[in-house]
């Protein structure tokens, strides 16, 4: 079988050579992304069958009043594929980020606000760049994708941050962006042809990434250089 572009789990795995120091990983730093994926697939269940839709962010949601789907969007997912993909790199994600951010219960405390937060500059440029747009946006990744772009941030062995302009940070960002070119492809191909399929909220992926390298330093509890 042919080689592809990397996924974002090949992504986060290149961030850290050192495959050795998730064995030392405490389980208590699991807890907040557990958290999240119990609640994240606790409203995709309860939506069953008729989907998530409703708690999609648009311009026109929000004109229509619906301000609170701002954050209900980072909830929501359109279907198993989309759900799962998403649950498996936050986990991946979830604890290494945590032994950079501290104990509970201040640790825990970044990673919500960093999570919400992540997932809001998603949202503003999908907004930013669709602002008459009444097809809603659902889904983590823009949160998720900020937890990327935290990760690209980190240093091996807790050395400190790999600088924002840098060679090394050029290469992790290179890295994401051919992985979300190889996805908008997967799914702009199927609408190209005709056939059925869903789009890519690029934009929502790049604010979270954005968000992640930018603010790296806000949210670890220790980012000297």
């Amino acid at each position: 079988m042919p080689d592809r572009e990397p996924s974002h789990g090949q992504i986060v795995d290149s961030f850290a050579d050192d495959k050795s120091t998730l064995a030392a990983i405490p389980k208590s730093a699991h807890i907040p992304g557990l958290i999240l994926l119990a609640a994240i697939w606790a409203a995709w269940l309860a939506h069953l069958p008729a989907g998530m839709l409703d708690w999609g962010l648009s311009a026109a949601t929000l004109e229509s009043g619906h301000g609170e789907n701002l954050l209900l969007h980072m909830f929501a997912h359109a279907n198993l594929m989309h759900i799962g993909f998403n649950s498996v790199v936050l986990f991946s994600l979830a604890g290494p980020l945590l032994t950079w951010m501290g104990a509970f219960p201040a640790g825990w405390l970044r990673f919500f606000a960093f999570y919400a937060l992540a997932g809001l500059g998603g949202a503003g440029l999908f907004l930013a760049f669709n602002p008459a747009g009444n097809v809603p946006m659902i889904g983590a990744s823009g949160a998720i994708s900020g937890l990327i772009g935290l990760a690209a941030r980190l240093s091996d062995e807790h050395q400190g941050l790999v600088p924002l302009f840098s060679a090394e940070m050029g290469r992790r960002i290179w890295h994401f962006a051919k992985a979300n070119a190889w996805l908008v492809l997967l799914f702009a191909v199927p609408v190209v042809l005709g056939l059925s399929g869903g789009g890519i909220a690029w934009e929502a992926h790049l604010g979270g990434f954005l968000v992640g390298i930018a603010g790296a330093r806000l949210f670890l509890a220790d980012a000297g250089e």
